[in-house]
């Protein structure tokens, strides 16, 4: 792979010149916060006061002056601290969105990459399972689902093939939200309480610069280069915004053997409980206290499960729970298996954007990650015949 050393030269050579934010950026806000609470606490003290002396009839001018003041203070420094630290989240999702040579290497390299190891095996850099086999999958709710036009899934690194003639479709998947969050609706309440004029959603601009992401991806779709980039980007919005809710693998896999029925295996590992589907399904157990510690299993028929969640079957979620995290839920239905497992990184990149710096990834590395979709299929033993029909 000598021949992409120039690249990942480049890569290292621009990463070297690109710096997260200053922690002083979330630091004055919390000083901020901190003396606008003290400032509250003076502020109703101080009001109390006020009262109980003007039935008094007492001179309260001072007093008065100290309420107006705290209370002044407490709203002014608590507007300064959340448009303050609404910057400095905004300069750390830059960061954290930047992007080294990335067209270079998503269109030109990993394809390469790819066809080196796999010789069946398509790659498309935005594409996504089709939204069939997501609802199919039962791991997102209803109520997740019927939201779709202020919440959508995105895909990225699509892969589709055989392996082991076993057919499967892969991709990061991300589920997206566009609104206001918690935060946003406390500060609507709290002005329609205090009636203070606070917009939720300040422009401010970012002074800092980061000069790569004007390498951002400018890909032959139908998204612009900021539609691709906003969507894709983990974002976490403050106050109102696209907000990033799940991020993580969704395999796919049809092995061409027949079982009727459904079998879910849901971790028990919180990560986001509202977005996977209740069920009425029989809950059972297996012949493994690991599992059964970690997982959830239920089914429409408890006779087929047993025979689908075969002794190998069970040993090899073990061991992929103990290689991929604790985070993964299998659904098996009618035949074919779904997937899903969160994840806080991006794969198959050239970089890795750690908290304070950016990691420039080796192709070895890389080619670790395309065994993980190998892996899924050979520690479950897809093409094996213990599949077939009860």
């Amino acid at each position: 792979m000598n021949q992409f050393t120039d690249h990942f030269n480049k890569v290292k050579a621009k990463a070297s010149t690109i710096k997260p934010p200053s922690s002083i950026g979330y630091i004055i806000p919390i000083i901020l916060m901190v003396s606008s609470l003290f400032s509250l606490i003076t502020f109703i003290l101080s009001f109390i006061i006020y009262l109980i002396v003007s039935i008094l009839t007492f001179n309260n001018g001072f007093i008065g002056s100290v309420a107006f003041f705290t209370f002044f203070y407490t709203i002014v420094s608590a507007i300064i601290a959340i448009v303050l630290f609404r910057s400095y989240l905004k300069q750390k999702q830059g960061f954290k969105n930047t992007n080294i040579y990335r067209r270079e290497f998503k269109l030109g390299i990993l394809p390469q990459i790819i066809a080196s190891k796999y010789d069946n095996i398509n790659y498309q850099f935005d594409g996504m399972i089709d939204e069939e086999r997501i609802v199919e999958s039962s791991f997102f709710s209803p109520s997740v689902l019927d939201k779709m036009k202020e919440s959508w899934f995105f895909g990225d690194d699509y892969f589709s093939g055989k392996i082991k003639d076993v057919d499967f479709e892969f991709c990061e998947l991300y589920y997206k939200t566009d609104g206001m969050t918690t935060m946003g609706w406390l500060i609507i309440l709290i002005a329609a309480i205090i009636p203070i004029p606070l917009l939720p959603d300040i422009m401010v601009p970012v002074l800092t610069s980061y000069d790569s992401i004007n390498d951002s991806i400018e890909f032959t779709s139908n998204k612009t280069e900021t539609e691709y980039d906003n969507t894709k980007v983990n974002n976490k919005a403050f106050l109102y915004g696209k907000q990033t809710n799940f991020r993580g693998l969704f395999l796919f896999a049809d092995f061409h053997k027949n079982f009727e029925g459904t079998v879910n295996i849901k971790t028990k590992n919180r990560f986001n409980k509202k977005m996977f589907a209740k069920n009425q399904l029989k809950t059972i157990k297996v012949e493994n206290s690991v599992i059964n510690k970690k997982y959830t299993i239920t089914t429409t028929n408890e006779q087929m499960a047993y025979y689908v969640l075969s002794p190998k079957i069970i040993d090899a979620i073990e061991r992929l729970n103990i290689k991929l995290g604790e985070k993964l839920s299998m659904t098996l239905k009618d035949g074919k298996l779904y997937l899903i497992m969160p994840m806080s990184n991006d794969l198959f990149e050239n970089i890795t954007i750690k908290e304070k710096h950016i990691k420039v990834n080796s192709i070895e590395e890389i080619q670790n990650e395309l065994n993980i979709i190998a892996d899924l299929i050979n520690e479950l033993n897809l093409n094996t015949k213990i599949w077939s029909k009860a």
